[in-house]
């Protein structure tokens, strides 16, 4: 879930960017994709057995952005435009960073089902295209991180292209236990380790 509620962020705060320097193609993407992440964190409340910790993340996240928003309408600081806009900057990584948290565990298990090719593979894209865009419009602040973050995505699709997905390829039924046993326990899929089928 922390990807995608620091995706939210970031697309609030590029959504102000956009309004800011009055350029209404990152305004318009960053609302739609406000929208996506609210659904998908929606989702994810649902789903939820401890929904409690899903509100705190949205709330904390929520607020977090509200503030960085006030602060850049009500501040007469010229220097606050330009720390607005690295934090903006830096945002992209963070979202795209997280899910290289799981590096240690794909190395130590050899096993690389905890990262998403297809996410992977659409974040590139966009990280390839964004950084063209901030290339012809000389604008530093997303020519870099979007450079930054594709290269986060070739990472990751190295490491899946390397390692494998060896739960991914887990037969059904044993799949369908692990999930199970997931949802009863509370245990993140994330956090399940594939085992050999026995037979």
């Amino acid at each position: 879930m922390l990807q995608f509620t620091l995706s939210f962020l970031s697309s609030v705060l590029w959504l102000k960017y956009g309004l800011i320097h009055q350029d209404h193609t990152i305004a318009s993407v960053n609302f739609i994709g406000m929208l996506i992440s609210i659904y998908i964190l929606w989702c994810f409340w649902c789903l939820s057995i401890i929904r409690t910790h899903v509100e705190n993340c949205f709330l904390f996240t929520t607020l977090t952005g509200v503030l960085a928003v006030g602060y850049i309408d009500h501040s007469e600081n010229p220097v606050a435009l330009e720390v607005f806009s690295t934090v903006c900057c830096l945002m992209p990584l963070a979202v795209l960073a997280s899910p290289l948290g799981q590096v240690g565990n794909v190395i130590r298990l050899r096993d690389a089902s905890v990262l998403l090719p297809s996410l992977a593979v659409l974040a590139f894209f966009n990280n390839v295209l964004w950084a063209i865009y901030g290339y012809l419009h000389n604008n530093p602040f997303m020519l870099v991180p979007n450079i930054i973050g594709a290269a986060f995505c070739t990472l990751q699709l190295a490491l899946i292209a390397y390692y494998g997905r060896a739960a991914a390829q887990m037969p059904a039924a044993a799949t369908a236990t692990a999930t199970a046993t997931a949802i009863t326990s509370g245990v993140a899929m994330t956090e399940i380790v594939p085992r050999p089928v026995q037979d």
